[in-house]
């Protein structure tokens, strides 16, 4: 694993733009795995400068969503996240842009996106890390999912996610997500990790001896190309 320290999240967020931004300069079409939250937002808050610079063209560029909300709310939903900070504010084809339907039976989701992952290989996966070492929506249990699957949220995730919702009852219980074997299966993985609520899932990641299902970011270990961006020490 590649460690990148960095001195603030705002530094963290520069650097992984930058890995990004230089992967689909090499390779125009690059097909990019993409993530949502507080660290997500600050690395496409960087890529849209870029692209505003005209340092950046995403004209053939692909993305698939890490995951999404099951009967979620537009105003809520994973979509409109990405739309906010990414997808309106770049020349990225709408046609070239792959997330589950928060509308649609989630089975039946699940099914389409293994379908996708059956004929496209992600070239570099962006990825965060949960409190309690979730990665996307994969939660610490005693067997992980291999493959897209619909997930029931553990309640430090809800907690954890409550902070966009009026309130913790509003968060939705259930979402689609890619399986870690999915998200192994990426040529390339870079991983950022801000604020000092990941220190302790972090510490496990990074003393490389143990993977576990009751972390799933320690799965990160079984990837031989795995880039970490972060400001904790």
């Amino acid at each position: 694993m590649n460690i990148i320290h960095t001195q603030s999240g705002d530094q963290s967020a520069r650097v992984t733009a930058g890995l990004l931004l230089d992967a689909l300069k090499a390779k125009p079409d690059l097909l990019m795995g993409l993530a949502t939250g507080g660290s997500a937002e600050g690395v496409y808050k960087e890529m849209v400068s870029a692209h505003r610079a005209g340092q950046a063209d995403f004209s053939q560029a692909r993305t698939v969503n890490l995951d999404e909300y099951i009967g979620c709310d537009d105003e809520h939903s994973y979509r409109r996240f990405m739309e906010d900070h990414l997808f309106s504010h770049v020349n990225l084809p709408k046609e070239n842009i792959t997330i589950a339907d928060r509308t649609a039976d989630p089975d039946a989701e699940a099914a389409r996106l293994r379908a996708f992952f059956a004929e496209n290989r992600v070239d570099i996966q962006l990825l965060g890390l949960g409190p309690n070492g979730h990665v996307g929506f994969n939660e610490p249990a005693d067997a992980l999912c291999p493959d897209v699957h619909a997930e029931t949220l553990t309640e430090a995730t809800i907690a954890a996610n409550a902070r966009y919702f009026a309130s913790p009852d509003d968060v939705p219980r259930r979402a689609v997500t890619m399986g870690m074997g999915d998200i192994l299966k990426a040529r390339r993985i870079v991983l950022i990790v801000t604020g000092p609520a990941k220190r302790a899932a972090l510490a496990q990641l990074l003393a490389g001896d143990t993977v576990t299902t009751q972390n799933p970011g320690t799965f990160l270990l079984l990837h031989p190309d795995v880039t970490l961006v972060t400001d904790l020490t």
